[in-house]
Formats: C-alpha cells, structure tokens, sequence
C-alpha cells in the first residue's frame, strides 16, 4: 500500500452557517446530499469538517450518518441497513468497499460567520434562513431529476430564496437549470 497524505485548510474546522452540497463519484456514477450546518436545540453551527464526519459513522442507530445510511441501502439496495439496529460486518464491508472506489467531495457555501455568544433568538433567525435555502437548493436537485441521498424534503415556504447569489452559484457549479432570475 502507497503512503498518502490528507491535507485540510483551516477553515473546515471553523463553525459557521452554510449549505454543502456532497457529491459521491462512482463508476461514472454521481450521487448527491443537500445539507446545512446550524441546530435548531443547541445554539451552534457545525464546522464542514465535522459534519462531513458525521455523515460517514457507521453506528446504525446515528442519527447524523445519512450518506452512509443512503449508500447501504439506496446505491447499494441492502434491505437490512434500513432497520435503525446494528450494521452488520458484512454492510459495513459493502459500504467501504464501495467508498474505497470512489471519490467523495464536498462542496461548501458559507452563508454567515458563527457568532459565540449569539443569543438562542438571534441562532433560529439565521437558521430559519440557512434551512430555506436548503429547500430551495433541493428542490433544484429533485427537479434536474439527480440521484438525492436527502429523504426528508420540505418545499420551500418563499419563492425567492435568502442568498439568491448562492443558490445561482449552486445551480452554475452543478448545472442545475436555473428557476430564479438574477437580481
């Protein structure tokens, strides 16, 4: 086995608000996941770095490992890696196997710094925004009819997004037909 090295910027490990969007490359195959960083219980964003982190855990009963869930049971159709108990060896082995031979990026959109101190108020502000860009960013996907590792979608409640800008940055990066107008 070759020596490799794995080199990241500091600023993966800052917290912030932000969309990402992770495209998995596999056998000429694409397969993606629209997400966001910011939690609506506790008053703080996640740095990309650990969220991208959390979505590869192989603990079944994860709630934050929803690419690793989509890969076992969607890109890879294991029926047993839906139920919420352990994963066995075997779709552990299939999942890695399966990562071993493709590329995984994840694309990342600051949106607004994290603020230390912000009050509770102030988060769910800024949240409440970050999430429908998140909507509106998937609705995009779901509409180029692209393979989405994403289960739970809720339509967007406005028709013009927060960070418009960002959300025609998205759509140029993936090609996604554009639905907003530029302003």
């Amino acid at each position: 086995m070759s020596r490799f090295s794995i080199t990241l910027e500091g600023q993966v490990f800052r917290r912030q608000y932000l969309v990402y969007v992770i495209e998995i490359i596999s056998n000429g195959r694409r397969y993606f996941y629209v997400g966001q960083t910011g939690d609506r219980k506790y008053t703080t964003a996640r740095p990309p770095f650990r969220r991208l982190m959390g979505h590869f855990e192989d603990t079944s009963k994860s709630t934050q490992n929803q690419i690793y869930r989509y890969i076992a049971t969607d890109v890879l159709s294991i029926p047993q890696a839906r139920q919420r108990e352990t994963f066995t060896d075997d779709i552990k082995q299939r999942v890695e196997d399966f990562l071993v031979t493709s590329t995984v990026r994840m694309h990342v959109y600051p949106l607004e710094p994290f603020v230390p101190g912000i009050t509770h108020a102030e988060h769910m502000a800024v949240l409440g925004r970050v999430e429908e860009l998140e909507r509106h960013v998937i609705r995009c996907f779901i509409d180029a009819h692209l393979p989405l590792g994403n289960r739970n979608f809720h339509r967007p409640s406005t028709p013009s997004p927060p960070y418009l800008e960002v959300l025609q940055e998205i759509e140029r990066d993936f090609e996604l037909s554009s639905l907003h107008p530029a302003g």
